[in-house]
This record gives structure tokens, C-alpha cells and sequence, in this order.
């Protein structure tokens, strides 16, 4: 069997916030993921998650370490965003005073498309992504569950072989992060290449999905592996649902709970 390549390698990648005292967001972490392959990254607030998001969508330079996405050094930035798909947080990352149209125009010319491009694409999302009855609309207008298909939209709609994806469900109701996931879930069926990372707190909408988790506490991988493997590694009770299972690890490993079965 061809071993599959690394869509995202990371090595001893460290990042330390200067301050009094410097805080360390992330301790030289290390971990891949290979084509194909979707992770979560489970972590309370302040692990680091954003910080690694944030490198690997060449936002920002670690101190130390390096990384490749696609199979490309973050050091060739323009062309890793030519080939990744980002979410942050739908609520602030668009122009709410444009409609859904407007916005994916202006972040569509990022990658040169444009004109009859643009337009086909945007159509083939609409349909994909059932965007019609609000793509027209004002993005401020707009329901927590809509920015959420927009911002999914926005991500896909070059292609990317690496999507990004962090806390996208966050201001979504337990309803639409469930649609938000099936509709990402027949994107990765349609492009079996691509590969996601993503770092949620709601484990009931991406249990579905996921095949393998990375839990991180203050800036270090404490567990990486299928969550059923990491249940029995930590000698917990087995579970009925993956579901349950990323709760009893997250729980497990940092001493709190999160969204349980939503």
C-alpha cells in the first residue's frame, strides 16, 4: 500500500507571546496529517489552538521549529493560501454591510477569480451549500447558522486541498453545526485528497466524522491517535459513541467538561 503524503507536517514548532511574564503558547509540538485525513483538536481556551492555527495559515511566525502544509515550507506564504481554506470566528470575518454575494466576490478576487470563474463557482456553492434564499442579503442580516454556510463558502471556494478550521461551529446552534459538518462532510466525499484540521468544543456535531484526535493543554500534545485507541491508552471505560468518547478524553485530560452531545 502507497503510504499516503503529509497534507500538514509540524516540527517542534514553538511560539512564546512576549510579556511580564512571556506567556509560551505552544511547546516545540510536533504531528502531521496525512492526505486525506480529517483531525480535531480538542483543547480548553488558552491551550494554543488558535496560535497553531494561526501559524499554519502563515498569519503568524513561530519562534522555533517548522512546519510544511500541502508539502509546501510556511515560509512560501502566498503559495500555502493558495492552497488551504480558513475559518475563524463567521461573526467577524466578513463585510457586514455587503450581501453574501458581495463578500465571497471580494475574497474570490484573492485568488484571481473572476468574471464567468466566479460566477460558476458561486453557483455551484449555492447549490452545494443551499445559499439562495440569503446570498443576496446584507452578511449583518443574517442568522448565526447562514454566516456559518457563508463562511463555509468562503473557504471552499478555490478548492483548497487543506482546510483550516478553527471553531467554526462556535456561534452556531447544535442544529446548524450539525449541518455545517454534513455539508463539509460531502465536500471531503467529493474531494477525497483534501484534509482538515479543525478544533471545535462541539463534539456531537463532528463525532461523525472524525477518525482521530489531538488533544492539547497549555501549548503541549498530550494525546494524538483514533479516539477509541486513546480511550483504552488512558485506561478509561470504553464508550458507546465516539461522541462519548471525545468527551471522556477531553474531560480526561484537562480536568473539565465541555459541550457534551452537542
Amino acid at each position: 500500500m502507497t503510504e499516503r503524503p503529509d497534507a500538514i507536517r509540524v516540527a517542534a514548532v514553538a511560539k512564546t507571546y512576549p510579556g511580564k511574564p512571556p506567556v509560551q503558547a505552544l511547546h516545540a509540538l510536533s504531528f502531521s496529517v496525512p492526505a486525506g485525513e480529517m483531525a480535531v483538536v480538542l483543547g480548553p481556551n488558552g491551550a494554543g489552538k488558535t496560535t497553531l492555527f494561526k501559524i499554519l495559515a502563515t498569519l503568524l511566525k513561530p519562534d522555533a521549529g517548522e512546519a510544511w502544509v500541502a508539502g509546501l515550507r510556511l515560509e512560501r506564504a502566498r503559495a500555502v493560501r493558495a492552497q488551504i481554506g480558513v475559518i475563524t470566528d463567521p461573526d467577524r470575518s466578513f463585510f457586514w454591510r455587503l450581501d453574501g454575494r458581495e463578500n465571497l466576490r471580494f475574497f474570490a478576487a484573492a485568488y484571481d477569480l473572476r468574471g464567468p470563474a466566479f460566477d460558476n463557482r458561486l453557483q455551484e456553492l449555492i447549490e452545494a451549500l443551499d445559499l439562495g434564499e440569503f446570498i443576496a442579503r446584507r452578511v449583518g442580516s443574517l442568522s448565526s447558522g447562514q454566516r456559518g454556510r457563508l463562511a463555509l463558502a468562503r473557504a471552499l471556494f478555490h478548492r483548497p486541498t487543506v482546510l483550516l478550521l478553527d471553531e467554526p461551529t462556535r456561534s452556531l446552534d447544535p442544529a446548524a453545526a450539525g449541518d455545517f459538518m454534513r455539508l463539509l462532510g460531502d465536500y471531503l466525499e467529493q474531494h477525497p485528497r483534501a484534509s482538515v484540521l479543525l478544533s471545535t468544543h462541539r463534539l456531537g456535531a463532528v463525532a461523525p466524522f472524525v477518525r482521530r484526535a489531538l488533544v492539547i493543554v497549555h501549548g503541549r500534545l498530550l494525546a494524538d491517535g483514533p479516539p477509541e485507541a486513546l480511550i483504552r491508552q488512558a485506561g478509561l471505560p470504553p464508550t458507546a459513541t465516539r461522541t462519548e468518547a471525545l468527551a471522556q478524553l477531553y474531560a480526561h485530560y484537562t480536568g473539565t467538561e465541555t459541550e457534551y452531545g452537542r
